[in-house]
């Protein structure tokens, strides 16, 4: 058996632009297997408002837009959606009438509606390869993505799954700790690291294993991010600099030390893009720039005796 060369990346967040380089990776970095590893879709929808004299308005990154022709809508569209923003044409009347129950169903069929044609596209590209396709939803994902990333026609949700990748075992989750938001797929440690040993127990060996769990382990370098105070804005250290704190799962930290696995993937805190070890584990972070429009990944080699002979964090 030849050597696995695996692309992973997470937390596209929405982005169309991201989604489309995470396809075109598989040709472009010679990977076997690429793998997006939970917090798939966007966070918001952007109403364009026809205002009935001919333009169209939108509040966008916190600007006021007046857009007067058709091509520098579909411009603006176009940019919304590389942000991982879902642009939404409304009449005032429509706007109008928008409470916090139809604000939330318009975000849940956007989401839906993208995340379908992802589905397609990503067949589209990758079918006549064979190459697989893995994802996951993350813990900020509503749950109504799981029956669209189940049915999908080539892409193969990995959540609460044990999958082959060349010589090892995969198991995937997405669900994380608790944050401040109260995300869909927060939950307890005691809960996380359940769920994480139900998928131990049905591999043959967990050295032989790779741990997708979105969450990175705590305290590992992989998980700092600012903290924040009660208002949920960032602390300040002296000199103005963020102050930055582990914020990751001791659940999964404890389950990586348990069986060391021979790779754990993470994702979840952008910022903290790179490498360690824990033990005889490599665990990594790619981090996450969606809102760039750059895809951050990392490729990992893994030889034919399943150990990892070789990886880097890539940009592009």
């Amino acid at each position: 058996m030849a050597d696995t060369r695996i692309f992973f990346v997470s937390d596209l967040h929405g982005s169309e632009v991201c989604f489309r380089k995470f396809v075109n990776a598989a040709q472009a970095y010679r990977a076997d297997v690429i793998i997006a590893g939970g917090d798939v879709t966007g966070k918001v929808v952007v109403p364009l408002v026809d205002g009935g004299d001919g333009a169209v308005r939108a509040r966008y990154l916190g600007s006021d837009l007046t857009l007067r022709t058709e091509e520098e809508v579909r411009e603006l569209e176009k940019s919304i959606r590389n942000v991982g923003f879902y642009p939404v044409r409304m009449s005032q009347e429509e706007v109008a009438s928008m409470d916090a129950t139809s604000v939330d169903a318009l975000f849940a069929r956007e989401t839906r509606r993208v995340l379908e044609s992802w589905m397609r596209l990503a067949e589209e590209r990758l079918a006549r390869s064979g190459i697989p396709c893995y994802m996951m939803p993350g813990n900020d994902d509503l749950f109504e993505i799981d029956t669209i990333l189940d049915e999908a026609g080539y892409v193969v949700n990995v959540e609460g799954q044990v999958v082959p990748v060349g010589p090892l075992e995969m198991i995937s989750t997405g669900w994380a700790n608790m944050t401040p938001w109260r995300c869909p797929r927060d939950t307890s440690e005691e809960d996380l690291a359940a769920r994480i040993e139900s998928l131990v127990a049905r591999l043959e060996d967990p050295r032989r294993a790779i741990f997708n769990l979105h969450c990175p382990p705590h305290n590992s370098t992989l998980d700092s991010a600012p903290e924040l105070d009660e208002t949920l804005t960032p602390k300040l250290a002296v000199g103005g600099e963020m102050r930055m704190v582990p914020v990751g799962s001791t659940a999964v930290r404890a389950a990586i030390e348990r069986y060391q696995p021979a790779l754990g993937l993470h994702g979840h805190i952008h910022e903290s893009r790179g490498a360690t070890r824990i033990g005889r584990s490599l665990c990594i972070n790619p981090g996450s720039d969606y809102q760039q429009g750059t895809l951050r990944g990392a490729i990992v080699v893994v030889s034919a005796k399943g150990d990892i002979r070789d990886w880097a964090l890539t940009a592009g």
